[in-house]
Parts: structure tokens; C-alpha cells; sequence
């Protein structure tokens, strides 16, 4: 006959879903990151080519003429 009033051992479904719980996290932890420097690599090397593409414009661009440099011919 079995006891009624005894109590069953569930540690072990216990600690195994922690670590599966802590494994995922990890892992979502990783992929965040690593998303995150993939992002900043990109934007760092668009960057350097907005530079590239500004200082070729600026050699292009003309001085804007404003009221003060006619202020001389009057």
C-alpha cells in the first residue's frame, strides 16, 4: 500500500526548466547584441561614404551671395 501523505521529488523538472529558461535568454541576449553591432557596423560605413560623397559636393558647391557682400557697391 502506498502513503497518501507522501510527497513526490520535482526538483529535478525544477531545475531543468531553469536552465533551459537561462539557455534561452542567453541566446536572446546573443542575438540582440550581435544585431546591435551588425546595425553599428552598417552605419559606421555609411558614414564614411556620406563624408566621401559631401567632400566632392562642397568642391562643387558656390558661395551663396547675401546683402553684406553688396553693401560695398553701394
Amino acid at each position: 500500500m502506498k502513503n497518501p501523505f507522501k510527497k513526490e521529488d520535482n526538483s529535478s523538472i525544477l531545475i531543468s526548466g531553469l536552465l533551459i529558461g537561462a539557455m534561452f535568454a542567453g541566446a536572446l541576449t546573443y542575438l540582440y547584441i550581435r544585431k546591435k553591432s551588425e546595425i553599428k557596423e552598417a552605419a559606421d560605413e555609411l558614414k564614411e561614404h556620406a563624408q566621401d560623397y559631401l567632400e566632392k559636393k562642397a568642391k562643387k558647391l558656390k558661395k551663396q551671395k547675401t546683402d553684406l557682400h553688396d553693401l560695398h557697391e553701394l
